[in-house]
C-alpha cells in the first residue's frame, strides 16, 4: 500500500471533534441569540460609522435579511463584542472561507490576521466588486 493512500488517523479524530462543534456554532447562528447580536452589530455599526454598512470585499449593501458576518476570532463565540464580526456578502464571505480552509497557513494563523489580510486580496481581485455597485465604498469598521 502507498504511504499517500493510508488514511490519517489524526485527521479523523479532527473531523470527529469538529462536526459537534460544527452542530453547536450551526445551533447558535440559528438561535435568537445570534439575531439579537446580528441586531446589535447593525446599530453599532450605524453609531459609529454613520453609514449603512457594505460588505468590506466588494460594497455591496449589507442588510440584516441578506448580509453574513464573518468571526474575525471564535474567542469569545456567544459573546462576541462587535468588534469581532465583519460584514460581507454571501459570495465574498464564502470565498474568504474557502481560502482559510484550502490553505493550511490561513489555517494555522491567528483568525483575524487571516481574515483581514484574505480581505485584502479578494479586494484587489478583479471580481472584487458587486455587479450593482460599481463604486466600493471605503466603509469603516466601527
Amino acid at each position: 500500500m502507498r504511504a499517500s493512500s493510508v488514511p490519517d488517523p489524526t485527521a479523523r479524530r479532527t473531523r470527529r471533534t469538529r462536526r459537534p462543534r460544527r452542530a453547536a456554532y450551526d445551533a447558535y447562528l440559528n438561535s435568537r441569540t445570534w439575531s439579537d447580536k446580528r441586531k446589535q452589530w447593525y446599530a453599532a455599526w450605524l453609531t459609529a460609522a454613520g453609514v449603512e454598512p457594505a460588505c468590506l470585499v466588494c460594497g455591496r449593501r449589507w442588510t440584516l435579511k441578506a448580509g453574513h458576518l464573518h468571526h474575525a476570532t471564535y474567542a469569545r463565540l456567544g459573546i462576541e463584542p462587535v468588534e469581532d464580526l465583519v460584514p460581507l456578502c454571501r459570495r465574498d464571505h464564502q470565498r474568504l472561507h474557502a481560502l482559510i480552509d484550502a490553505h493550511p497557513t490561513w489555517r494555522r494563523s491567528d483568525r483575524r490576521t487571516a481574515t483581514a489580510a484574505i480581505i485584502a486580496s479578494l479586494r484587489q481581485a478583479p471580481d472584487a466588486r458587486a455587479d450593482d455597485n460599481p463604486t466600493r465604498p471605503q466603509s469603516p469598521a466601527p
